[in-house]
Order: C-alpha cells, then sequence, then structure tokens
C-alpha cells in the first residue's frame, strides 16, 4: 500500500468572476521512503494541490471531489480535529518562505517548544533538548536557538525550517519551493541536507518545485502539471531523458545544462488559461506548437507508455514521441506563427 495515494483529487476557489479550478483531477501517489517532485509553472496549482492535502487552505477554497488517502485513511473525511493530530505528527510542511514558520518577535526556539510541547506532549526540557538535537540534525550550532529569526541568514532560517517540519518525526514531509529565495551555493547545501535527512530517517518527501533541476538532484518521480491538471507523471529519470509531453519539453528547453554550455534556451510562448473558464480539450493546446484541431475540441486522457518506469501523458500525440522531440529543440517551432 502507497503511503499517500491522491486519487481525482480537484480543489477549486471561489472567485468574484466564478470558480476557479485550480486542482482539477490530479492523481498519484508516494511510497514510504519515495521522494516525489510536483513540476509547472507559476499558478499550475502544485501549492494548492499539496495545501489541500494538508488541508490548510485559503477561506475560499474548498474541495469537491477526490480521495487523499494517508496510510489508507481518506484525509479529506477527517474532522478538523483528527487532522490535526495528523498534521506535524505523520504528515509536515516545509513552507516557501522560511519566516513563514518563524514568528518574528519571538526567539527561534519558541517556535520549537511550542510544537514539540503542544503536539509532542513534551515538557519543556524535554522540548529543549529534542530540539537541540534537532539543530545538530540540520547543522545549526545550538548556541543560536536564543537569536531572533532576523538573526539568521537565509540559509539557516531554511535549515530550521526544515528541522522544524521534523519535530515529530512525520513519516512524511512536503517541501514547498524550499530553495527558492536562496543562492546557488545555499541551494546546493540545502538540497544535500534535505537528501541527507531523507536517507538516515527513511522520510517520504514531495518537492514542490518550478525548478527541473532541483528535481533531477532530489526525486525519484516526477509529476508535471499544467493549468491544474498532470499532463506527464513517471520516474525522474525517464521522463527527463524520454518527455512524452509538448509541455514537458518546453519546460526542459527553458532551463540551462551545465553539460551543454552552448544551448539556447528557449521559452513557452504565451501564458496558461484563466481557470474560471478554461478552455476545452487540452488546457496546453493554445500554446503547444504541436497542437491539432481534435486537442483544441477534446480532452487527451492520460496513458501510460511504460509500465516499468510508470511513465504516461496526457497527449493525442503520443506515438509521434520521438518526432515531437526532435521538433521541439528548434527555436523555431516555438516562435509564433
Amino acid at each position: 500500500m502507497s503511503l499517500l495515494d491522491v486519487r481525482d483529487m480537484r480543489v477549486y476557489y471561489k472567485t468574484k468572476k466564478g470558480i476557479a479550478q485550480a486542482v482539477d483531477g490530479v492523481s498519484f501517489s508516494v511510497e514510504p521512503g519515495q521522494s516525489l517532485g510536483l513540476v509547472g509553472e507559476s499558478g499550475c496549482g502544485k501549492s494548492t494541490m499539496v495545501n489541500g492535502i494538508i488541508r490548510v487552505m485559503a477561506k475560499n477554497a474548498f474541495i469537491p471531489s477526490g480521495e487523499v488517502l494517508f496510510d489508507g485513511q481518506d484525509l479529506t473525511l477527517l474532522p478538523e480535529k483528527e487532522m490535526r493530530n495528523v498534521r506535524w505528527r505523520d504528515l509536515s510542511l516545509i513552507p516557501q518562505a522560511a519566516m513563514d514558520s518563524l514568528n518574528p518577535v519571538y526567539p527561534v526556539e519558541d517556535a520549537f517548544t511550542e510544537v514539540l510541547t503542544l503536539k509532542g506532549n513534551m515538557t519543556k526540557k524535554e522540548a529543549h533538548a529534542r530540539t537541540v538535537e534537532l539543530f545538530t540534525m540540520v547543522g545549526l550550532d545550538p548556541d543560536r536557538l536564543g537569536n531572533f529569526p532576523h538573526e539568521y541568514s537565509g540559509g539557516m532560517k531554511q535549515r530550521a525550517a526544515i528541522a522544524l517540519a521534523l519535530a515529530l518525526e512525520p513519516r512524511l514531509v512536503i517541501a514547498d519551493e524550499p530553495v527558492t529565495a536562496l543562492d546557488v551555493i545555499v541551494q546546493r547545501q540545502v538540497l544535500n541536507e534535505l537528501k541527507r535527512l531523507r536517507s538516515e530517517l527513511n522520510l517520504a518527501l514531495i518537492m514542490i518545485t518550478h525548478d527541473i533541476s532541483v528535481v533531477a538532484e532530489t526525486c525519484d518521480n516526477i509529476v508535471v502539471m499544467y493549468a491544474g491538471k498532470v499532463v506527464e507523471k513517471g520516474s525522474t529519470q525517464e521522463v527527463l531523458e524520454n518527455p512524452l509531453h509538448p509541455y514537458t519539453m518546453g519546460l526542459e528547453n527553458a532551463f540551462p545544462d551545465p553539460r551543454q554550455q552552448d544551448k539556447e534556451l528557449i521559452s513557452i510562448e504565451g501564458s496558461p488559461p484563466d481557470l474560471v473558464n478554461p478552455p476545452s480539450g487540452c488546457r496546453f493546446a493554445p500554446r503547444c506548437p504541436f497542437a491539432m484541431e481534435r486537442c483544441l475540441a477534446e480532452e487527451p486522457p492520460y496513458e501510460e507508455v511504460d509500465e516499468e518506469h510508470q511513465h504516461g501523458a496526457a497527449c493525442f500525440r503520443l506515438s509521434e514521441t520521438l518526432k515531437l522531440q526532435k521538433l521541439a529543440k528548434e527555436v523555431e517551432t516555438w516562435q509564433p506563427a
């Protein structure tokens, strides 16, 4: 049984213009100790998806349908009181901005004390000992426990956020863009820290990012999202070496490869659709250089083409993958007609 099994999940927002279909029929699973990358450009539904999983959503958000099975239990059906017992203990979140989990007017240790005493039922003495242990685990000096968040560097704040997420030894950690605001050297340090901790603690990890290179570095499997839909998923190596969906091909074109210093970066023209009134058919079709009339009228079903790597995509042109991969590497392919 999977540790986490998300089935046909939908998360919508009530807006003045109507209902925004931010996450619309997403399915994926995470095994114990496995790492999964959720990839896509801003606004594709990644953060909304995981906020729906842990049920920490905006007031205008709701879940109309779908299941989130954590260890066989559907989290969407749990009363809020029971759901509070799941957060931190079984699954936890490393927020996109480390300051979101650290109160700027209290010493950093206070955040740990609060979690460990209220959620972990520890005494203050036990909470202090555990906090020292957590700081040491992520490479922070315990002597800095009494400092305020503004006295920490960006990398230190992110390490503290990681330590806080691990405070009650959860089985699944969700990292929401954990290195976006950091310089590349600190990014590398934080990613290496996450990899080490995942291995040592046998953690399952969901990494949310728009950066394919982060997923390549840290994740076993990958889910590519566009406009609230899953367009491709599979093992990270297979998806990156053999992308099936034009959107995945476009994402790869937009990121530098240090092995190809003369590689020209190619952008995907246009913008994601309005999810209050999404286009019929494939939601990527208006920006896709390979779209056919059928793509504009019908939504392509998700098809698995490689059972070993659980690799599949939602595209009507899967039989032409090699041809499309070659064309996708040409700048002219992505230029507006």
